[in-house]
């Protein structure tokens, strides 16, 4: 998942580099325990067994804190104008810099994925039509099946999607006010899932709407929208100390609540869930936009638990570690390191061979094809109050 990055057309506040490396490395986690055959991670306190298995089991949250985030950093500047009086920002500067930002690290990985299935004689998952859906993120919403060359593709064209809507929702936030705006959103997201499920067995419905739309924009429109309606209430009036601290642990423990909620459940899309299914993503998109508005707030903890270096720097990467720890778990389970030996279980080649590999895999990306391309963009004026991301 993109972030917002220098001479971008959208800021954030302190501690959101941080919450982006939160976001990344959750993922990672989620991956890196599955492919390490899911084991039980239990901490021994005296007194007391610390089961964090539910933790890395509901690794997946990463992507919803990612849009969440996106909607926050990205619908900011929109904000910050149309409270000023000031002419919203250059929607053409805008969908260039997302180009930018987005598409050389994505492109060049698909360049290399597809070397890579060449090499393997696998040409039926490199036909030229997917491929051509791959390369202009539209693998959702074409009329012929696109097998992922990677399997965290399946988040991009939905983010992509986004960033085509997103004047329109950040205005449409501003002129409704952000509790009703965000009400509507829960209320359509809802009902769009429930004709989601109803496609299952109403075949009148199949034409327009399947299933598998429960995964795509119109039904994560919650999680973006709940990101904007934070960043209206950061911009229009900042919150104080006492009530940032207060929505950031007020996120955390309704994240938690949702993690124990949810690891008990399993996988709730593939068994059709009813009704959690319908309410799930609305309750992680509510709690990660407190912990995102809190975090924002200039509070002691905020900075303790998200500014420091080491998730600054998986914040800043964030984006190529998206990209690449996936393919390189698979690369290890290829290479037969992650099959587990009589000396050590899976997960210690995992956590001590492939994280690494994959860290210095995704800041090479970030230094050397991210980076490049993000300087080559014009400069945007720094915002009043926010530091350029």
């Amino acid at each position: 998942m993109s972030n917002p990055t220098p001479g971008s057309s959208s800021s954030y506040l302190p501690n959101l580099t941080g919450v982006r490396g939160l976001a990344a490395v959750w993922v990672l986690a989620f991956h890196g325990w599955q492919f390490s055959n899911g084991p039980s991670l239990v901490v021994p306190i005296p007194g007391f067994a610390l089961d964090l298995t539910a933790f890395f089991k509901c690794g997946y949250f990463g992507v919803d804190l990612f849009f969440v985030l996106s909607g926050f950093l990205l619908s900011m500047p929109f904000h910050r104008a149309a409270l000023a009086g000031r002419p919203r920002p250059s929607l053409k500067q805008f969908w260039i810099h997302r180009c930018r930002r987005v598409l050389p690290a994505y492109w060049l990985q698909l360049l290399i994925l597809t070397a890579v299935f060449a090499w393997l004689g696998q040409f039926d998952r490199i036909t030229p039509r997917i491929l051509v859906a791959h390369a202009a993120l539209v693998q959702n919403v074409v009329p012929w099946l696109v097998p992922l060359l990677n399997p965290v593709y399946w988040s991009m064209p939905i983010e992509w999607d986004f960033y085509l809507i997103l004047p329109l929702l950040a205005l449409f936030v501003a002129r409704c006010r952000w509790p009703l705006a965000l009400a509507l959103a829960l209320v359509f997201v809802f009902a769009f899932r429930v004709l989601c499920y109803w496609s299952l067995t109403d075949t009148a419905l199949t034409p327009f709407i399947g299933y598998g739309d429960i995964q795509q924009l119109p039904a994560r429109l919650d999680q973006f929208v709940a990101g904007i309606c934070a960043a209206w209430i950061c911009a229009a009036r900042p919150l104080s100390r006492r009530s940032a601290v207060a929505c950031l642990w007020g996120g955390i423990l309704a994240i938690a609540t949702l993690v124990w909620v949810a690891a008990a459940r399993g996988d709730f899309i593939a068994n059709t869930d009813v009704p959690y299914l319908f309410v799930h993503h609305s309750m992680t998109a509510l709690s990660f936009g407190l912990l995102v508005l809190g975090a924002a707030g200039s509070t002691l903890i905020g900075s303790v638990l998200f500014a420091n270096r080491a998730m600054t720097f998986l914040g800043v990467i964030s984006y190529s570690l998206y990209l690449w720890h996936y393919p390189l778990l698979e690369l290890a389970r290829w290479l037969g390191l992650t099959t587990g030996t009589p000396r050590w279980p899976p997960w210690v080649a995992v956590l001590g061979i492939v994280v690494p590999a994959i860290l210095l895999a995704a800041w090479l990306s970030y230094r050397y094809v991210e980076r490049p391309f993000l300087r080559a963009a014009p400069t945007a004026p720094r915002l009043p109050g926010a530091q350029q991301a």
